[in-house]
């Protein structure tokens, strides 16, 4: 069966049209199948984008980005975005919603958070949890590996699928971790470099 996470989806391209309201901004955005929340902005996404403390100088990285939700909504708070995903229909997608949405100060990566080292200032993820707790282990040390010295990293999670367990793995890779916030089953942890 074919996931989001997949790196070259084949199921048709069937195009969806988002519109929204995130951070008092109001959004488009151009979906389709093979990726993430395809017809609607999910609840974790839309959480964590509300949740997210970030300074107008920090550079930022959307890990696991699908169609560009987070990434782009943050940009317009921050200095620069980098959204990486490695479905390639995602990253079609969010290139597409940069520019649906007038975004200037972003770029998309179609790969892994390995591609950066000790750049960014802040990361935001809603992981694959589906794709199983190894996979998103090994996505959030690598995520970590791209934050600058006291960088932080903000992931949502479901509390019915592994949240706490997500937060005791954070809490012996980080020399921080905390809830952010907690809404709806879901909560937002943030753990500092």
């Amino acid at each position: 069966m074919e996931h989001y996470f997949t790196r070259k989806p084949t199921s048709s391209g069937e195009i969806h049209h988002i519109h929204t309201m995130l951070r008092g901004r109001k959004l488009i955005f151009e979906s389709s199948s093979g990726v993430f929340s395809k017809k609607r902005i999910d609840f974790g996404s839309r959480f964590l984008v509300e949740t997210v403390r970030l300074k107008n100088q920090d550079k930022l990285l959307d890990v696991g980005c699908g169609y560009g939700v987070c990434g782009i909504a943050l940009s317009f708070h921050c200095r620069y975005a980098f959204l990486i995903d490695i479905n390639l229909r995602a990253c079609s997608l969010t290139k597409t919603n940069i520019a649906l949405n007038g975004v200037t100060n972003a770029s998309v990566v179609c790969g892994s958070p390995d591609c950066f080292h000790s750049f960014c200032d802040v990361a935001v993820m809603n992981p694959p949890i589906r794709a199983g707790k190894t996979l998103v282990f090994d996505l959030i040390l690598s995520t970590k590996r791209c934050l600058n010295p006291g960088g932080r990293l903000y992931l949502v999670a479901r509390t019915k699928q592994g949240a706490r367990s997500i937060f005791v793995h954070m809490e012996e890779e980080f020399s921080s971790v905390t809830y952010a916030s907690l809404k709806g089953g879901y909560r937002v942890i943030e753990a500092a470099v």
